[in-house]
């Protein structure tokens, strides 16, 4: 019972990730990135960010996305969540797009046709153990990758090299698939 309370996104955070299945992704957006780059794998590292969607209605609204630590009700184990929102403005930071503060990735324009939510668990340990969680968005041409950082509060890696997401893949769990 414990794994499936501890891997559940809250019923918003999943409403507001369904909304961009058919959207199309104009932006990641972030205030600091890091691109870190070893042969064919490749990885854009961001504190928190926001993917911006592009409606049919013409107006761009934003998910924002963060990982943090959470403890398990049960035990001393904690885990990795994902928090997310929607604002009419990136990270809730308008004056760092405004002032170029704020980095943007142009990363596809194709809609998202499915979405996924992969996270880890091992039951042989009750200890403080961090648990790998990723979300993986799907187009009719790419996949995209964020995953938790586990090093870093709050940290994702953005990846976009498909046999480095399908290698990560190896190790989780599908939780939850909306198509």
């Amino acid at each position: 019972m414990e794994e499936t309370d501890i891997i559940k996104l809250t019923e918003t955070g999943t409403n507001l990730l369904r909304k961009m299945l058919g959207e199309r992704i104009c932006y990641f957006f972030t205030d600091t990135i890091k691109v870190e780059a070893s042969g064919s794998k490749v990885l854009y590292w961001a504190p928190e960010f926001a993917i911006g969607l592009k409606t049919n209605r013409g107006d761009q609204s934003f998910i924002n996305i963060s990982a943090d630590y959470k403890l398990s009700p049960r035990s001393s184990t904690t885990y990795y969540g994902f928090e997310i929102e929607e604002s009419k403005v990136p990270l809730r930071k308008e004056k760092l797009l405004q002032s170029g503060l704020c980095s943007e990735i142009k990363v596809l324009s194709s809609q998202v046709l499915m979405l996924e939510i992969y996270q880890d668990w091992n039951q042989e340990f009750d200890e403080a153990i961090h648990y790998d969680a990723a979300i993986v968005l799907y187009t009719d041409t790419q996949k995209y990758m964020l995953k938790v950082r586990e090093e870093l509060i709050g940290g994702v890696d953005i990846i976009l090299d498909e046999a480095t997401i399908e290698a990560e893949l190896v190790d989780l769990k599908l939780r939850q698939s909306l198509v």
